[in-house]
Order: structure tokens, then C-alpha cells, then sequence
């Protein structure tokens, strides 16, 4: 189903409601899938921590249902100081189930973290705490090294599994110890009754977490008695058990998976007939009603060799529908990934030399993968810290934190998944409560998604005859004076909508009613605009703190860092004085015609790229070629163009259709053969895929430029018009060509030597190569490659070279 399709599908579900019976789970699991999707955001950064004055740079990657998400196709980036107030906003548009940006951390800050938080307008509808959130270590210039004094508090938790302790039925009951920090700590002590009599002892297994079993007595309450790492004796409570009930138990063993459920003796004969129904991603994968009539327990195999890898929900339901227990479980078959094959062709560390590395990718479905290249020495990392395999699996679908989430992906051993185990054990999965779906309580929907910015509007004074069978027309014009003629239907009410722009920083949009002689009816009503974009938050970011720990440099790459931080200001405020110089021999190279070209005209993806620039000014050819497609017969190997008279044709690449775009606008074959040959003042042809198409531009893109002022409608002049907000301007990532006449005696002190958020891989594109140069100091590189494929297989991959 592709983005069209599935926006309908979500309008249709809202308006016609829902019609299912609520009380059975499969139905309810039913209208989840259907109606309230799920969205998940994973950010890879270039680096892991940052000075103050760097740049951040980052690509999003976003899912629904263990694919590249086609629901939403804006994203928002913030950036939010330690207090919670938003200092920057990015506003993206979303490819491929990706969205990439940068924030510009000040050269004055103090504050020695920040956060970044994305979202899109569909995630904002469900729970809060599952927007991304991400704390960020800032190294400031006012920092002073030290360690702070203070008094750590102690927690231990009990989660008896399936929920509930049960009277004279036994259960494992999983626990927690850790800092006020969210850090685990080590820990043992004794379970005692409230008789005082020692039942049974307790240690951590692994991180502060494990389980013990534990049969209670009617009528008995338990507490744990422990000592916390000072040596000071605590005692924590256990929760009090239920008089009677049904327990479930889960065994996950290397994906052989079983349950059981015990009853209690006094469970009233009426109510012995359960339910037990798997979900994962809001698809129902297991259920089966057990009857415990005659018996005290059952236990039974729940298959899962079909099952996709993450995390599944195994819930017990009575047989009139009401949850009573619930226990998630890991499904790991090790298939979530696909490989990247990454080595350095060329590697030299001496100062600012070329190095080249060499990405290969096996399979031949299209692949969307972000790369950063950074000096190693100037940036720890921590290997069990989040990444794009543990986030999307693990930390995004439960609350709480993980720590070390990677470790749970580093191995497939029994003792690592048995660990992993634990951390289901003490955590739940809570995108919805099945308490409230059975009740009838459905997420509040207030954000539908829309595509791409959309300008909705609406005609005023007008009276409805007057509207009968009018449309409007509408010139959009770009800062780039890049321009778009639209004509879009008005309803008798007057309103209007226009989607699917995609233009950057802010547009001019000229407006009259059509077939509006004099322009009486337009001069005499008024227009109300509406843009599609979510309102900047103006208030501060609450609960910041109980998120993923950022990861924080080691003492020598601190002073490093301090260092290097040092070098730029100083470099910068060299750069301010006034100086005479001797005289110098200046240098340059020449910037072609592509180039200026490419600068006063494009934007966005648009910008550079891979493929073929033609520029039609001094082109013989262009002048002669009756339209657009006739003049690129021929000039790119493997573009097959037919035409077939005025305003008709086809194009095909690679086994696609190349998406069309008249001055970065989509436009159709009619637009594209309707325009003249001499407006046009530049052709790129972009080689399959292009990130910039919607649906990620399998087929490739070709993109017609307009002479400045020659697409302008001659009506522009006198129209009214209104100001529209596009997507935030995208910047580049600058990377110097040493071998091009990049300063090699200026100082060169960049920790990331390289940063692209779009490698676009395919079955013609399976190798890139990716040449950069290094710093002044950099003796060991570190390499990171994070990204997804077409069918929500994850890839990450990390090598140094010294």
C-alpha cells in the first residue's frame, strides 16, 4: 500500500468509525493496526558528543511496523537546553522513511548537555513518553573538571511475573536495583515473611536485575531485607498477593518458547476459561482459549519460528475479555539485519591526506544508509551504548531505561538472551493499555498526516453562487524564484487545500480566482491560509532527565577536545584582526557553469547530486529540440524516451518511471513537453534513487530549470499574495578537497573528516566509493554505518583504521 493510499485508509477508518465488536481482542487488535498505527524514530549522529560552537549533524530514520514509514511525511528536529526550553527547530520533509538536518550548537554555551527530540504530527496523537528523546554531552569553555559531591539513593523493584502474586501459586518474581541515576547496581539480600522466617535469598544475575521464585502463603505479606553499596541495611516490600488468580509464566529458551498458566484452588468455576493472545506491532500472532476447568495448570508451546524479530506481548484475558496478566518476550532469530561490507581502499593518517573507503552491499533491494567518519581521538565511545539495532527492537517500544541497550545485540549467545530475558521481565510494553481498549477509551486523534506542506484555506464573502464551478489560480514562487502555476478546486463553502509542495525556507504564493474579469470577485472577498505546520512549542520540555545517559568523553579525550575547542576560537579571533600582509600569489580554481548553475538554482536533494547537469544556455541542440524529452533523447545511457506529439511521452530507467520536477515542483509529461525549450535554463538527470522524489525516486528523477523570470506568470504582477512556509533549509556538510585547492596551511581541527546522511544503494548501485581527507592530529579513524532497506532490515557497521 503506498503514502496515498494509506492517508485515505486513515480518513476513511475515522470517518466511518469503528464498527468491530470491542470486547474480542483480535477485533481490537483489528482497529489498532488499522486505524492508530504506530510510528518509531532512530537517529544516527556523526559524532557521540560535541563542543560548544560544532555543528550536530544527523539523519533520522523513521518506521511503522517494522518498515520505512509511508504515514507521515513531515518531521520535526528539536534542539532543548538542560531547562527544557526548544533553542532551534528543524522542520524536514521525510524520504524513504528518513529525514536528515543539523543543529548549530552556540559558541557561548554553558549548559553541558542538551537534547534533541523528534517527532512527526501522527506520533503526537499517542503517549508522549515514546517521542524520541536523546540527552547530548556538550564540552563548554566554562566546564571545569571535578567531580561533584552527592548523597546516591537506592531503588529495588519487584515485578512479579504476569503481573500479580498469587496465594499458594508459585511465581518467578524478576527485580530491579539501581541508582537515582538509573544506573544498576550490584545487589543480594533474603526475602523474610512477616513472621520473620527466611523463604528464600536473591542476587543480580546481571546489571541489578534477576528473579527469584516465590510460593505465598495465605495471608503472609514478604519484604526483602538487602544492603545497599555503603553497607546500609534496607528492606523494600514486596507487593501483597492476591487471594486468588491465575499466573502466567513465559520460558523463552533460544526461541523455544512455552507458557504456563496456574490457578488458585478458590478461582470460581465460571471463571476458569481463558484467552491467551501474542501481538507484536499491533498484529496478532498467537491465540489460543485454555480451559482450566479441570485442572490447576497448563502448559503449552507457543511457535514462533515465523515471527518476526522484536518484541512480543503475551497477554492472559478471561473469557469475557478482560486482561489480567501480561508478560513481553524477545523474539530474536537474528534476522533483523543486512550486511554492509565497509574497508579503506586507500588509508594515509598523515595530515591531510586523501583516504578512500569502499562500501559494498550484498543484496540488491534499495538501501538508505547514513556514514560517519571521525577522529577517533577526539571521541569515545561506549560499545553497549544505544544504536540503530537496540533502539528500534528494544528501547523504543518500552518504557523506562535500558542500560547498555546495545550489549542485548552484540552476541547471539545463550547467556546474552537470557540476560535480555531479564529486561523483559522488569519492563512493559505500553504503546496502548489494553484496560482502556477493552473500555472503548481510543487515542484522541488530532493530528492526521498530510502530505508534505499543505496550504488549506478558505474564501470569504463571498456567497455560495458565486463560488459555483471557480477555481483558484496560484503562482508559487521559491527565493530561488523557482515557480509553480497551480490551479486548485474551490468547494461552495469556499475552502481549498493544496498538497505535496516541496520547496525550502519561505515561498511567495500569488492567488485570484479564476475567470475573475477585473478581478471583482477576488478584490472583494477575503482569504484565510492556513499552513500545514505544527505550531512552534512555547513552553519548556518537561521530564528530560529519566532518558538514555549520554556518553561522555574520558579524561584524555576531554583535555583533547578542550584543546582542539581552543585552536578554533583562537584561529577565529586571529581571523578578526586587522593585518597587512606581504604580498601573496592567490590561487583558485575556476567554478564551472555546472556549478553556478547548480547554486542559483537548486535546493534541498536537488542540490549536487548524483547524476547529469545540462545547461541549455550556449547548446545548439537546446534551441533546436521541439521540447524537453526531444532534447534529452539520447544524452544519458540507459534513459529510454519516447514521445508521441505535443504534450505526450515516456520515460523509463532501470526498470522505473523518473519522477518529473518543473523548478523542483512534481509536474506530469503534459507540464514537462508544454514548457518551452528556450525558458529552460538547465536539465539534471538524476540517477536511480533519488531521495527527493516521493517514495525515494526508484526510477530516478529528472528536474527542468526555468530561466530566472521566464516561468513567472505574467500575471504575478498585482496579484495579491501570501507568505508560506516551506521546509528548513538544508546545509551542506563541508568536507575540503586537499587535491583541489582546498588552504592546506590553515588549520585544520575537524573531529568529523566526513558526514553524508544518504548513501542510496539498489540493484545497479551496490558499490560507493568515498574519498576524504584527514585532520591535522587525527591518528585513528573510527567509522560508523547505520541504515535501513526497503523492507525494514536494519544494517550497522564500525571499523577503525590506524
Amino acid at each position: 500500500m503506498n503514502g496515498k493510499s494509506i492517508l485515505l485508509f486513515l480518513f476513511c477508518a475515522f470517518a466511518f468509525g469503528h464498527q468491530l465488536n470491542a470486547q474480542q481482542p483480535d477485533s481490537l487488535l483489528t482497529i489498532l493496526d488499522r486505524d492508530f498505527p504506530q510510528e518509531k524514530i532512530y537517529i544516527h549522529y556523526d559524532r557521540p558528543y560535541y563542543n560548544s560552537g560544532e555543528t550536530i549533524w544527523f539523519k533520522a530514520y523513521l518506521l511503522s511496523g517494522n518498515l520505512p514509514s509511508v504515514i507521515s511525511s513531515t518531521m520535526y528536529a528539536e534542539l532543548i537546553d538542560d531547562k527544557g526550553n526548544v533553542m532551534e527547530r528543524k522542520t524536514m520533509p521525510v524520504y524513504a522513511g528518513s529525514a536528515s538536518g543539523d543543529f548549530a550548537l552556540p559558541d557561548t554555551m554553558r549548559a553541558s548537555m542538551v537534547y534533541v527530540r523528534a517527532y512527526t504530527p501522527w506520533m503526537l496523537n499517542f503517549d508522549s513518553s515514546f517521542l524520541y528523546l536523546k540527552p547530548i554531552r556538550v564540552i563548554t569553555a566554562q566546564e571545569k573538571p571535578g567531580t561533584v559531591k552527592r548523597d546516591p539513593k537506592f531503588t529495588l523493584t519487584f515485578f512479579p511475573e504476569g503481573g500479580d502474586l498469587i496465594e499458594n501459586v508459585e511465581t518467578r518474581v524478576a527485580f530491579k536495583a539501581t541508582d537515582d541515576q538509573g544506573f544498576p547496581i550490584k545487589i543480594k539480600g533474603d526475602i523474610v515473611d512477616s513472621k520473620g522466617q527466611k523463604v528464600s535469598s536473591f542476587n543480580d544475575a546481571h546489571d541489578g536485575m534477576g528473579f527469584f521464585p516465590l510460593t505465598p502463603a495465605t495471608g503472609s505479606t514478604y519484604k526483602a531485607v538487602w544492603k545497599d553499596s555503603r553497607g546500609q541495611q534496607r528492606e523494600t516490600p514486596l507487593p501483597a498477593a492476591k487471594a486468588e488468580g491465575v499466573v502466567l509464566n513465559v520460558t523463552n529458551l533460544g526461541n523455544n518458547i512455552t507458557y504456563s498458566l496456574s490457578r488458585s484452588e478458590n478461582v470460581p468455576a465460571d471463571q476458569r476459561v481463558f484467552k491467551v493472545v501474542a501481538q507484536m506491532q499491533q498484529q496478532m500472532v498467537y491465540m489460543a482459549r485454555v480451559n482450566l476447568s479441570t485442572k490447576n495448570k497448563v502448559i503449552a508451546p507457543m511457535p514462533a519460528d515465523q515471527l518476526p524479530d522484536g518484541i512480543m506481548q503475551v497477554t492472559l484475558f478471561t473469557d469475557q475479555g478482560q486482561a489480567i496478566a501480561e508478560r513481553i518476550v524477545f523474539i530474536n532469530h537474528d534476522t533483523y539485519y543486512f550486511i554492509t561490507d565497509l574497508h579503506a581502499t586507500t588509508k594515509n593518517l598523515t595530515p591531510k591526506a586523501k583516504n578512500v573507503l569502499q562500501v559494498d552491499i550484498g543484496d540488491t533491494l534499495v538501501s538508505n544508509i547514513s556514514i560517519a567518519v571521525t577522529d577517533a581521538g577526539t571521541n569515545t565511545f561506549q560499545r553497549d551504548e544505544e544504536n540503530i539495532y537496540s533502539h528500534i527492537l528494544l528501547s523504543s517500544d518500552i518504557k523506562g531505561y535500558v542500560y547498555n541497550p546495545a550489549y542485548y545485540f552484540s552476541s547471539t549467545a545463550d547467556s546474552v538472551q537470557q540476560h535480555l530475558d531479564l529486561v523483559m521481565m522488569t519492563n512493559g510494553w505500553r504503546r496502548f493499555n489494553w484496560g482502556d481498549i477493552t473500555a472503548g477509551k481510543w487515542p484522541l486523534i488530532k493530528n492526521l498526516p498530510k502530505p508534505y506542506v499543505t496550504v488549506d484555506g478558505k474564501i470569504l464573502g463571498l456567497l455560495p453562487s458565486e463560488l459555483v464551478g471557480k477555481d483558484l489560480t496560484m503562482i508559487l514562487q521559491t527565493k530561488k524564484n523557482n515557480t509553480q502555476v497551480l490551479s486548485v478546486p474551490v468547494n461552495n463553502k469556499g475552502e481549498f487545500s493544496v498538497n505535496n509542495l516541496i520547496f525550502y525556507d519561505t515561498a511567495k504564493m500569488y492567488y485570484q480566482i479564476n475567470n475573475d474579469k477585473n478581478k471583482k470577485l477576488t478584490s472583494s472577498a477575503s482569504f484565510d491560509f492556513r499552513n500545514s505546520f505544527m505550531r512552534f512549542p512555547d513552553k519548556p520540555v518537561a521530564n528530560l532527565l529519566p532518558v538514555l545517559k549520554p556518553v561522555l568523553p574520558d579524561s584524555s579525550a576531554q583535555k583533547r577536545n578542550e584543546r582542539i575547542a581552543k585552536l578554533r576560537r583562537d584561529e577565529f579571533f586571529e581571523g578578526q584582526k586587522v593585518k597587512t600582509l606581504q604580498g601573496v600569489e592567490v590561487t583558485s580554481k575556476k567554478v564551472s557553469i555546472e556549478q553556478q548553475m547548480d547554486k542559483e538554482y537548486t535546493s534541498g536533494f536537488f542540490s549536487g547530486g548524483d547524476g547529469y547537469t545540462f545547461v541549455t544556455g550556449d547548446d545548439n541542440l537546446a534551441g533546436s529540440s521541439l521540447s524537453v524529452l526531444d532534447y534529452l533523447q539520447g544524452k544519458v545511457a540507459g534513459l529510454q524516451i519516447t514521445t508521441n506529439g505535443p504534450g505526450g511521452g515516456s520515460l523509463s530507467w532501470r526498470g522505473g518511471t523518473p519522477a518529473l520536477f518543473l523548478n523542483e515542483m512534481n509536474a506530469d509529461v503534459s507540464l514537462i513537453q508544454s514548457t518551452s525549450m528556450s525558458d529552460v535554463a538547465m536539465i539534471k538527470v538524476f540517477r536511480p534513487p533519488f531521495m527527493g522524489a516521493p517514495g525515494g525516486g526508484s526510477g530516478g528523477a529528472v528536474a527542468i530549470y526555468t530561466k530566472k523570470g521566464a516561468a513567472r506568470n505574467s500575471e504575478v504582477t498585482g496579484l495579491s499574495f501570501t507568505n508560506v512556509v516551506g521546509y528548513t533549509p538544508v546545509r551542506e556538510f563541508y568536507s575540503p578537497n586537499y587535491d583541489a585547492g582546498a588552504d592546506r596551511n590553515k588549520g585544520d581541527f575537524r573531529s568529523t573528516l566526513y558526514w553524508n546522511p544518504y548513501l542510496v544503494f539498489d540493484k545497479f548501485t551496490r558499490r560507493l566509493l568515498i574519498p576524504f581527507y584527514n585532520n591535522d592530529n587525527c591518528k585513528k579513524i573510527r567509522v560508523v554505518i547505520e541504515g535501513v532497506n526497503e523492507q525494514g532490515k536494519l544494517t550497522r557497521e564500525e571499523k577503525f583504521f590506524e
